[in-house]
């Protein structure tokens, strides 16, 4: 059976159940034996100790009085509607306002018959769960205290158990943050001899979640950007959430040059673009960061022209070759087939090098000691083989003093 969406609701609830209807249609016109009809049903309900919906005729300053008809009035304390008396929670009914009661007790002095409004709330609360779990409907409760294992919740008046592992999609890290909170859940067991309820508010997060999915999925264009949250950091990379949907920020996408997963936390907003959209179930969302950023690569380009000459101070030395800083931000790497065999490389001395290009990857000039020796020696080469000046007249005329 498909699960329904629909959600109970308290006061529809209310409105089905109570004799509403029939009290419109005898002040519409009805005939008396209708109305004794009713107020009969009613007898009987509060002598069998039932759920019966009554009309307020006062409220005083510690109870409230009802008609259970035949000329026959019932008392229900005022605290069970406001709470606390000295400090009330919520407004008294009106006058004329219909509420669920049920029969505790006999009489009281003044011959009123003893009513519970919280008793019998707790019963439709009961008749409304068994309802909604045989429905597969949804609940509405609020978290009233923390327990092992999970949190109490009160829906409508009965008390029902979230256990900690259906009460988020990932585990509830502070438990606090979930008391007095309204949530909605579905009843996944009922005990009716003890009156137990077992809830599940994962299930419907899941169920709002797929529809949102569906919806962003539908939306998502490549190339466009969108605010995200981190929801995992690792050194395969990022999970991110984009409003219910959630994609991978692969290494390679988290920064220009190398990436460091560890500069970004858990929960930590940031913007990312859509790398690929999800064509079918199960297909991965890649999203990307270094992409709405500008490649340093391009920048170095543009200062370190191929074949120039950078002068730096020795880094690294190592079997794969010769690391050294340009400037404070900018570094070079001298390949160990790069490196002049007759420099001796020393950590913190001074080098000159020919630049060969960018490496992408690393975002550091390519350099070459080999080639800046090569052009070096040839050039010296070169003038060595310059041809000598010509003559000038007085060396004609006087060699021997010339010489």
């Amino acid at each position: 059976m498909e699960q329904q969406k629909l959600e109970l609701n308290p006061e529809a609830w209310e409105s089905a159940t109570s004799e509403e209807g029939s009290d419109a249609a005898v002040e519409g016109g009805e005939t008396m034996e209708a109305l004794l009809a009713q107020q009969a049903a009613t007898a009987e309900k509060l002598a069998g100790r039932k759920v019966a919906w009554v009309k307020v005729i006062a409220v005083t300053k510690d109870s409230v009085l009802v008609d259970v008809g035949e000329k026959n009035e019932g008392l229900v304390p005022l605290a069970e509607f406001v709470g606390d008396l000295a400090a009330p929670k919520a407004a008294a009914p009106a006058p004329g306002q219909r509420v669920p009661v049920i029969k505790v007790g006999g009489r009281s002095k003044t011959g009123q018959v003893i009513l519970s409004h919280t008793k019998a709330k707790t019963d439709l609360g009961w008749e409304m769960a068994v309802k909604a779990h045989a429905e597969k409907q949804r609940v509405r409760g609020t978290v009233t205290s923390s327990v092992k294992g999970g949190f109490l919740v009160d829906v409508q008046g009965v008390q029902a158990f979230l256990p900690a592992s259906l009460a988020d999609l990932r585990p509830v890290r502070d438990p606090k943050k979930m008391l007095a909170t309204g949530v909605r859940c579905y009843v996944i067991e009922v005990n009716p001899s003890k009156r137990q309820l077992v809830l599940s508010r994962k299930a419907v997060l899941e169920e709002e979640a797929g529809k949102r999915k569906v919806k962003i999925v539908s939306e998502l264009r490549p190339g466009e950007v969108r605010i995200g949250r981190i929801v995992r950091s690792s050194a395969e990379g990022l999970l991110i959430d984009i409003g219910g949907l959630e994609g991978t920020v692969r290494p390679a996408d988290m920064a220009w040059g190398k990436a460091d997963p560890a500069a970004f936390e858990r929960g930590q907003k940031l913007k990312v673009k859509v790398l690929s959209k999800p064509e079918k179930e199960g297909d991965p969302l890649y999203l990307g960061i270094k992409q709405l950023q500008s490649n340093p690569a391009d920048a170095l380009k543009k200062r370190f022209a191929p074949k120039s000459v950078v002068n730096g101070k020795i880094l690294e030395v190592g079997a794969h070759g010769v690391r050294f800083s340009v400037d404070a931000k900018t570094n070079a790497f001298v390949s160990a087939q790069e490196c002049d065999t007759d420099i001796v490389y020393k950590i913190g001395d001074p080098i000159k090098a020919i630049v060969l290009g960018v490496d992408f990857t690393t975002i550091e000039l390519r350099a070459s000691t080999l080639k800046y020796s090569e052009i070096h020696d040839r050039k010296r080469v070169a003038q060595y083989m310059k041809a000598p000046p010509p003559l000038t007249l007085g060396q004609l005329l006087s060699p021997e003093k010339e010489g």
